[in-house]
């Protein structure tokens, strides 16, 4: 079976999580976080500015789109 990643996923996968949460760590980035990871936010971001996203509904309906179409978002890539 073949599987098609879409160009968000792709592109995620050339961010080298354990690198990014290596420094994470290293900034104590995340002492003060209530909601969202660095990894979540970084996410968001990356979606927002790809998407050109206007408003806060386009990205929530955009996430649900993704969520449909691919494996939860998590640092390290994809399996």
């Amino acid at each position: 079976m073949v599987k098609q990643a879409s160009l968000f996923s792709q592109l995620l996968c050339l961010v080298d999580g354990h690198h990014f949460e290596r420094e994470v760590r290293r900034l104590k980035a995340e002492r003060c976080a209530k909601g969202f990871s660095c990894w979540s936010q970084f996410v968001a971001m990356m979606f927002c500015q790809l998407a050109q996203a206007k408003s806060l509904r386009e990205i929530v309906d955009g996430f649900g789109q993704l969520r449909r179409q691919t494996a939860p978002l998590r640092p390290g890539g994809w399996s």
